[in-house]
C-alpha cells in the first residue's frame, strides 16, 4: 500500500497492550467480543489459536505479542479479510474509526520485530502517544498461513 493510499483511508484505532495501533479499515470485516479460543501445539507464540467465527475456523493472532509484548489480556477480536483469507486479531481494545485528517503526521518505521516489521508501514503520534499504521494486513494473513 503506498503513502497516498494510506493517507486517505479511514483507520480502526485499538489497543494491543501497551501498543495504540491502526488498522485499515476497508480490510476489517467486524469487531465481536472476544470468543473462545482453542490453542494450537506447537504455534507461534504469537498464535492464540482458532475460533469459530460464523460457523468457520479462523486462526488468532495476539497482536500486542506479535509486536513484541508479553502475552496480553485481549477482550475484543477485530477480522480481517484480505487476501481471500480471514484472521482474527485479539486486542486489549477497540477505540474507534478516525478518519483522513483526525490522525497526525506519519513516519518510516524503524527496525521491529521480525513477524511484525513488514505489517508495521507507519509509525505516527496521537496526542502523546505513539501510533503503529499495519497498512498490509495481508501481510499478517501470509505469515499466519504460512
Amino acid at each position: 500500500m503506498n503513502e497516498k493510499n494510506e493517507n486517505q483511508e479511514s483507520w480502526l484505532l485499538c489497543r494491543a497492550g501497551s501498543h495504540l495501533c491502526a488498522l485499515p479499515l476497508t480490510q476489517i470485516s467486524e469487531v465481536m467480543r472476544l470468543l473462545p479460543i482453542e490453542p494450537l501445539a506447537e504455534a507461534p507464540p504469537f498464535m492464540r489459536g482458532i475460533a469459530v467465527i460464523r460457523g468457520a475456523p479462523v486462526a488468532v493472532l495476539d497482536l500486542g505479542q506479535l509486536l513484541g509484548q508479553a502475552r496480553t489480556a485481549p477482550t475484543r477480536l477485530v477480522t480481517a479479510r484480505t487476501g481471500g483469507r480471514t484472521l482474527g486479531i485479539a486486542v486489549t481494545e477497540v477505540i474507534g474509526v478516525r478518519r483522513p485528517g483526525q490522525l497526525g503526521s506519519r513516519a518510516a518505521v524503524p527496525l521491529l520485530r521480525e513477524a511484525a516489521k513488514e505489517a508495521v508501514t507507519a509509525i505516527g503520534a496521537l496526542d502523546s502517544e505513539a501510533l503503529l499504521f499495519l497498512g498490509n494486513l495481508q501481510l499478517l494473513v501470509e505469515g499466519v498461513a504460512a
